[in-house]
């Protein structure tokens, strides 16, 4: 198990076929490798996208706390309905929407991270993080730099000019039934 007590970590894992894909994203305080609970291996890895303090768990080490402390016990069972729920999120999203609401609905996820100052996440990460190609994402942005919600800057970044556009794309997802 992970605490990141600061900085920001990319959690990725690659597929069979070699291809990387981001399952997550972590900040301050947040703990994660709940499975380690259960002493499954874990195909997922974290990658530091910025100076970070982490303080680690081994699985063994945690399933012993777990198995004496009814509240973290009960916090890993939240925490793993949670993943539970968030993967199902993405798969549906893989399988319903298109690469635009994909992209947007990242975007909108991880302002913060991606139009913050500094930002954190470039725009070379994003197809990892939407699950769809390069050019994909590249032609997403290219949209959303004509409509007037974004602009590239640089090489890698980007910029916010119109947050409605990814806010209203959010609150749409967000009124849909589970």
């Amino acid at each position: 198990m992970a605490l990141l007590l600061r900085g920001y970590g990319l959690f990725r894992r690659t597929t069979v076929d070699g291809q990387q894909l981001a399952v997550g994203i972590g900040g301050p305080t947040e703990l994660f490798g709940y499975s380690s609970i259960a002493l499954v291996n874990t195909t997922v890895d974290m990658v530091a996208l910025t100076d970070a303090d982490v303080a680690l768990w081994s699985g063994p080490e945690l399933r012993a706390l777990a198995g004496t402390d009814l509240g973290l016990a009960l916090d890993a069972i939240d925490r793993l309905a949670g993943f539970a729920n968030v993967i199902t999120e993405k798969i549906d999203g893989f399988l319903h929407q298109d690469s635009r609401r994909r992209v947007i609905r990242i975007l909108a996820r991880h302002q913060d991270l991606f139009f913050g100052e500094p930002p954190v996440l470039a725009r070379s990460d994003l197809p990892s993080l939407v699950g769809t190609s390069r050019e994909m994402t590249g032609r997403v942005l290219r949209e959303l730099e004509r409509e007037g919600t974004l602009a590239r800057v640089g090489r890698r970044g980007l910029r916010l000019l119109h947050p409605d556009g990814l806010e209203l794309d959010a609150m749409v997802r967000s009124t849909r039934a589970p």
